[in-house]
Order: C-alpha cells, then structure tokens, then sequence
C-alpha cells in the first residue's frame, strides 16, 4: 500500500450549533505516499461528525470523531489506489482496497 499515516489529531472539536445530538471536529491528517522511489507528505484535513450525548465521556466522543475520520480516509485513500490506464479508464479496487 503506498500511504501510511503519520499522524493524526482532533483539531477545533465543537458541538453542532442546531443538532443537540451531534459534535463536530476538524481531524488533521498527514498522509505519507510511495510512489516508485519518491516520497510525497499529504496534509489534510477532514470535517467530521459523529452523534454523541452528554452521558459520553470525553474519550468517548474523540474516538467516535476519530472512527469517523478513519471511515472516509479509507475510502479516500482507496479511490486513490484505484488503476488509471493510458486512456483514463478507471479499473476496480484491488483486493487492499
């Protein structure tokens, strides 16, 4: 797999201003590709959500931000690794994907 990630934080975590039921969060990420022998760091950041309630504790609710954030890197990440042909047709995941 060409990308490993090299950290990841909550950054600016509040709750939604109407949802009661519902925090949000800005999550960095730097994302390290490999590609041949070259190496490209990719700093992001993704807006996040995730339903809690005021039961949860503060562990709780960073780990279900923190779940969030892994789901749509996932999915970021293996649209990324998708093949590419000369023509531009796209081909389907592989089996990291």
């Amino acid at each position: 797999m060409p990308f490993e990630i090299k950290a990841c934080s909550i950054d600016e975590m509040r709750r939604h201003p109407t949802l009661k039921d519902r925090t949000q969060a800005k999550v960095k990420v730097m994302l390290r590709e490999v590609r041949s022998r070259e190496t490209f760091d990719h700093d992001l950041t993704l807006k996040v959500w995730a339903n809690t309630d005021d039961k949860m504790t503060p562990a709780e609710v960073k780990t279900a931000l923190l779940t969030k954030a892994a789901h749509i890197l996932k999915r970021t990440v293996t649209v990324a690794e998708l093949p590419v042909d000369a023509d531009g047709g796209v081909g389907k995941p592989t089996l990291n994907g």
